[in-house]
């Protein structure tokens, strides 16, 4: 009888400590120890998350470039020729042809312009008014500037060239002149010189986002990639 009245009290007692456990909240240093936890997720979790989006952005850029590409490089199949009589191409057809785009001739992209604008230069590549080749340019959220450049014929060396950033030839746009001394060169990623027709990319951090910068590329040179992933930085 006793026995059964001792259980019987105890259990009372552990139903009682039971309920008064449950209606306790956390101690501090759970709630501590939640925090940390908590701190470290977001270490590691808020730069791969800026990382991401900075890709993004620039293959958002790159995609641009892509496609702006495409549109010239169909307008020279008309013409076999990127050069307008005014040296550029004509800004009426090139909106006409790809509205989606702001194009901005010989002018820098900037971020007011928004992520849509895109700059192109038409340069001579083998004679003196040629067009035979485009630079576009397009900037990336990240203030990256990733260029590409459409050659139609191989560079010619600096014999075409007048040292500066004008064209010795008769044509309105300057020279894409291929060789590894000379102010103007352009080289590909390694320092050898651009000698060979194809569309080439580029990348630069600084200054503005121009297409006309690689035609004034400073000793020893403008330097370029066969893809947007070794494309270098000039």
């Amino acid at each position: 009888m006793l026995k059964s009245t001792l259980a019987r009290l105890r259990e009372t007692r552990v139903r009682e400590f039971d309920g008064e456990a449950a209606e306790e909240g956390f101690t501090l240093i759970e709630l501590m120890v939640v925090l940390l936890i908590i701190a470290i997720l977001l270490a590691i979790a808020i730069p791969t998350f800026l990382g991401v989006s900075s890709s993004a952005n620039d293959r958002a850029s790159q995609s641009n470039l892509t496609n702006a590409l495409t549109e010239v490089k169909a307008l020279y199949q008309n013409n076999q020729s990127y050069n307008s009589a005014a040296g550029t191409l004509p800004a009426a057809t090139l909106t006409a042809s790809a509205p989606e785009f702001q194009w901005s001739q010989a002018a820098a992209c900037t971020a007011a312009n928004g992520t849509n604008c895109v700059s192109e230069y038409p340069v001579d590549v083998v004679t003196g008014a040629d067009g035979a080749g485009v630079v576009l340019a397009s900037l990336s959220k990240t203030g990256t500037c990733w260029y590409a450049v459409d050659l139609e014929a191989a560079p010619t060396t600096a014999a075409l060239f007048n040292s500066g950033a004008a064209d010795s030839g008769t044509g309105s746009t300057v020279q894409f002149l291929s060789g590894t001394a000379a102010a103007d060169a352009q080289e590909v990623t390694g320092g050898a010189a651009l000698t060979t027709a194809g569309v080439y990319y580029s990348k630069t951090t600084t200054g503005s986002c121009n297409a006309t910068n690689p035609t004034g590329a400073a000793s020893p040179g403008w330097q370029w990639g066969t893809s947007y992933s070794n494309a270098p930085i000039s």
